[in-house]
């Protein structure tokens, strides 16, 4: 892959990483962190708002569920960015510091997953929530390094 494509691809991944988190950030602002109680699921379906019984129980506003619902779906589209960012740095040779940034912000998204399921099986526990955020800072540090690092570093 060439560097500008590589760049392209992990700006992209930075701007989605940031959007999550502006999500994520919303989504707690307005008390929906549990809008959806279980996990991958949200009241046991994949689309609650096709399940007009489902949304008539649920002890939160359509506005909360659809915030923590919208941050899962858009968690998964940026996790699929991660691992193509991750894959296109691992296969760029020489491999520098922005590729290396690229394949480590990959490397932590299992971590990331395991933490937001927490986050909603536990409770919404201090600690989890302060851990799921660092790691976000995290991953978001590493694809910004790795787009804008790939265009200071020449290849």
């Amino acid at each position: 892959m060439r560097a500008a494509r590589f760049r392209r691809l992990a700006a992209v991944t930075a701007g989605s990483t940031f959007l999550l988190m502006c999500v994520g950030a919303y989504t707690k602002a307005i008390g929906a962190g549990l809008a959806c109680p279980d996990w991958p699921t949200c009241y046991g379906t994949w689309i609650p708002f096709l399940r007009p019984d489902v949304m008539a129980a649920a002890p939160y506003t359509t506005g909360q569920v659809f915030a923590e619902w919208f941050h899962r779906l858009l968690a998964a589209a940026t996790g699929f960015l991660l691992v193509a960012t991750g894959v296109a740095a691992w296969r760029r040779q020489p491999r520098g510091r922005p590729e290396l940034a690229g394949v480590l912000a990959a490397l932590l998204l299992p971590v990331q997953v395991l933490l937001g399921g927490l986050t909603v099986t536990q409770d919404l526990q201090a600690l989890i929530v302060t851990a799921h955020l660092g790691t976000a800072v995290l991953i978001l540090a590493s694809v910004v390094v790795a787009a804008v690092g790939r265009r200071l570093t020449p290849g």
